[in-house]
């Protein structure tokens, strides 16, 4: 097919984005494709705005920076979608003869490049629209797992052992530290952090995640319990902790232009609670944005994943591929871990939501269990080596 492409990166950014728009800027440009390679500035403000940046001349350093530069390049944007919206994109689309279309993100940037391939189509305008999932939540459906969630991952659970470390230091010093991750309305992030668990150590290590409701009492009886074994406990909670009536924990609740809660602060309003009711001295660790933007503890298998779905795009694009994602599919008929990439229709997968098994939480010991441990250990592995330049990262940009 002849005409343009577009690579749009949108909602929340994770340390290994980049890749996935390297990947397929290198893909098309070992490829025969003679268009040009537009990157919309601003996510979809500048889709709206018909801002573009030309990507085609971006050198191979450029392209190698990028890949070890966390954010999102391109820029980002969270904003709702009208209709009459949907409308003027299809028009900016046959005025810059954009016929290829790469919408890199989460849940709701697969939603959004659903809409958009069902409006090309009633506007009988051919073209290409490839979702690319990569969210450090880890809650988009058809993928294993999505690329931005292994870093994260890496990151968290580093900065528990850290923690453990430091609470090490002081023996006997039976500390309580909550440390809050991100998690909407599931726990995947907060549930990799059970890695962290030492069978050598004595510290206690309570996980809770938005699948299982949480109760204060239950959480302050453990605490107390711990306290007076002089054991350590670090508590690591979901931002989206909610009760056994599914209500959120967290009080005061504002929402964001997509009537979405604005979550942050349980591990605030948790400290506060414990030291209330147990007189037990507490600190709170709100790792906030840290953990989608950290490329120094970023997973090399994650990195590389991340890469691997770029260019796997540009080949189901060039196929015929449209209106799907292209997902990770995990090898279980192996001992080594291996994957393959297939793609998936954004229609059955767009919008929805993908939660953490009841079975995999241990809800006695309120823990991870050997099977989610299991099934995050692999894509946390390795490392990258970052460009440095007088002590510090090297970061590249484009916008």
């Amino acid at each position: 097919m002849y005409g343009n492409c577009l690579i749009l990166q949108s909602g929340g950014p994770t340390a290994v984005i980049n890749n996935s728009m390297v990947g397929i800027i290198d893909e098309i440009l070992s490829s025969s494709f003679t268009g040009k390679i537009y990157g919309a500035i601003g996510g979809i403000h500048g889709l709206l705005n018909e801002s573009f940046i030309t990507l085609n001349n971006l050198s191979i350093q450029d392209r190698y920076r990028l890949r070890c530069t966390p954010g999102a390049a391109l820029g980002t944007w969270r904003y709702k979608l009208t209709p009459d919206d949907f409308e003027n994109i299809i028009k900016i689309f046959k005025r810059n003869n954009i016929r290829y279309f790469f919408c890199i993100g989460g849940n709701g940037s697969m939603n959004v490049a659903k809409i958009i391939n069902e409006f090309a189509k009633a506007a009988g305008f051919e073209m290409v629209v490839i979702g690319i999932p990569n969210s450090i939540d880890n809650d988009l459906l058809g993928t294993d797992h999505s690329p931005g969630y292994g870093s994260a991952a890496k990151f968290l659970v580093t900065s528990v052992l850290d923690v453990k470390m430091d609470m090490a230091s002081y023996p006997e010093s039976r500390r309580v530290t909550i440390i809050e991750t991100m998690g909407r309305h599931t726990g995947w992030l907060a549930g990799a952090c059970a890695l962290a668990e030492v069978s050598t150590d004595n510290d206690q290590l309570l996980i809770y995640i938005p699948e299982v409701p949480f109760h204060l009492s239950d959480c302050l009886s453990r605490i107390s319990k711990a306290y007076d074994e002089k054991r350590n406990t670090v508590l690591v909670v979901a931002e989206g902790l909610r009760n056994e009536d599914g209500q959120l924990i967290q009080q005061d609740i504002k929402y964001d232009i997509l009537g979405r809660p604005k979550l942050g602060g349980i591990s605030s309003y948790l400290k506060e609670k414990i030291e209330e009711h147990t007189g037990i001295d507490t600190r709170s660790i709100a790792l906030s944005i840290w953990q989608r933007s950290s490329i120094a503890l970023a997973s090399k298998v994650d990195v590389d994943e991340a890469y691997k779905i770029g260019k796997e795009a540009w080949l189901y694009a060039v196929e015929g591929y449209t209106g799907v994602m292209i997902g990770i599919k995990r090898n279980m008929n192996t001992d080594n871990y291996q994957v393959s990439y297939e793609a998936v229709p954004l229609e059955e997968i767009a919008g929805k939501e993908r939660f953490v098994p009841q079975e995999w939480y241990d809800s006695q010991k309120h823990t991870m269990t050997k099977k989610f441990k299991e099934y995050v250990h692999p894509v946390i592995q390795g490392e990258v080596l970052i460009p440095i330049e007088n002590g510090l990262p090297a970061y590249k940009r484009v916008i």
